[in-house]
């Protein structure tokens, strides 16, 4: 194998080559080609068709090359009309701007090289609007990033300042670590450190030991509902716990709580106050508020036991009468009875569970006024053994007031149908005591067959001899 290398080896090469491949060789890397005499008058302009208007370049023809170039691209073209004359750096490519006809700036690429030996000139041009407008777009899109950067940094400014002129300590804890993201002023003066030895250090470690999985266990209840949580968490450095408000939020794949601590509600929990708070934390009745609508804004332990929910977090927000035995109607009357000034005491219902298990039980509340929004509260007990210990005792029937006792805990046709069993076992003994226990004539005083009283007797449990016998 014959290789020849050199720049003198190229040319020979295509010394050999005829006219006709020449001019497809030249037409398959110029977009556009120009004829040039000695001193850069053009002669001729070729052009690809697609890629060019014929009235915007061939009004070249005639003119001096050098007079439809940009004024910084005419010291390059003196500068490639010299280099072809003295034959220093032949075939260099460089790039100049030239004007068309409709005063628009064409990018182009032109490699200048001898035609012939009478000093024809031939000018092969690349077309760089492609390039360009990649080029344009590319600077665009820098600016529009710059802009943006410049945007986010004055937001993040702005969040910053308002981020440290919140009066109360506020720490954004990462989701999976526990680490401290971020603290404002006052979580740098509550907790006496610097933000740069708080950043990236552990919440755990500035909680007191016996706090530790109170804060955890919060955390994950806001985890697990997406709802803010509370609770009082004593720190190392505090003299009394603090009301702790965690809230939750997403970035990207990853959740992060923002914990707000208020130092002003220990205070205002302290004394008589707090033992009220702490006695409706672990009463055994189920307390609840709601607002003027009926949506729970908090729930002590007991309701959560009643309901069989996890934590406070699961209700919050969501209406009563989800766990109401008659949803559409219970919470309404307790609503507008408060609303029209009238306690509610001892109101019949029954509250329904996950499970779809009802527990009968007596709701009392009051309305509790407020400067923007009055409050309901509710104290929920469970009254299913009591009624159960209250059952009427055996062949006694039901007053008045007992049966007006079951509104509200039944349905009324099971009211009705437990009224119609105890009238129709009142009457069977009325008429077995007349008959002197005599089956037969106590069926016929009654209208019924014997065989249809021997099935009541046994469905309502009533003892007595059997029949004489006929004669």
């Amino acid at each position: 194998m014959h290789v020849t290398r050199g720049e003198g080896s190229v040319s020979r090469s295509l010394s050999e080559l005829d006219a006709q491949t020449s001019r497809v060789l030249v037409a398959s890397i110029a977009d556009i080609t120009l004829t040039l005499g000695e001193t850069g008058k053009i002669k001729k302009v070729s052009f690809n068709a697609d890629d060019w208007d014929s009235e915007d370049v061939l009004p070249w023809v005639g003119t001096d090359w050098r007079s439809i170039a940009t004024v910084e691209s005419r010291s390059k073209i003196d500068e490639m009309m010299a280099d072809v004359q003295t034959g220093k750096h032949p075939g260099r490519w460089r790039h100049l701007n030239l004007i068309d006809a409709r005063s628009q700036v064409l990018p182009l690429q032109f490699c200048l090289v001898n035609a012939d030996d009478k000093g024809s000139l031939v000018a092969i041009g690349r077309d760089l609007r492609p390039a360009a407008a990649l080029q344009g777009r590319l600077v665009q899109a820098q600016q529009f990033m710059e802009r943006d950067h410049l945007r986010l940094r004055s937001v993040e400014g702005q969040y910053r300042l308002l981020f440290d002129l919140v009066l109360d300590p506020i720490a954004m804890i990462g989701g999976r670590s526990n680490q401290i993201l971020e603290v404002n002023r006052a979580a740098t003066e509550f907790f006496k450190q610097e933000r740069g030895k708080l950043i990236g250090e552990s919440v755990v470690s500035l909680v007191a030991s016996r706090s530790v999985s109170v804060l955890q266990k919060v955390i994950q209840q806001v985890d697990g509902s997406g709802r803010p949580g509370e609770a009082r968490i004593r720190f190392n450095d505090a003299a009394e716990p603090v009301m702790v408000l965690v809230s939750s939020l997403r970035q990207g794949a990853d959740t992060v709580f923002v914990m707000r601590l208020d130092p002003r509600e220990a205070s205002r929990e302290r004394g008589e106050d707090h033992v009220i708070l702490e006695a409706i934390r672990q009463v055994t009745d189920a307390i609840v508020i709601t607002d003027a609508k009926g949506f729970i804004q908090r729930a002590n332990p007991a309701f959560m036991e009643m309901i069989q929910m996890a934590h406070a977090g699961q209700v919050i927000g969501e209406p009563l009468n989800r766990w109401l035995g008659r949803a559409n109607t219970d919470l309404l009357v307790m609503i507008n009875s408060l609303a029209q000034g009238v306690a509610v005491r001892l109101f019949s219902t029954q509250l329904m569970g996950p499970t779809g298990l009802a527990v009968p039980v007596e709701i009392s509340g009051v309305l509790i006024p407020s400067e923007h929004e009055p409050m309901l509260a509710f104290v929920i007990r469970d009254v299913g053994r009591r009624l159960a210990g209250e059952s009427p005792a055996s062949g006694q029937p039901r007053s008045n007031q007992d049966l007006a006792g079951l509104v509200g805990r039944m349905p009324l046709r099971e009211i009705v149908g437990e009224t119609v069993d105890l009238i129709e076992k009142l009457c069977i003994e009325t008429a077995l005591k007349i008959t002197r226990n005599n089956r037969a004539s106590a069926a016929d005083m009654l209208g019924l067959s014997r065989q249809s009283l021997y099935v009541k007797l046994r469905r309502h449990e009533i003892e007595g001899p059997e029949d004489e016998p006929e004669d």
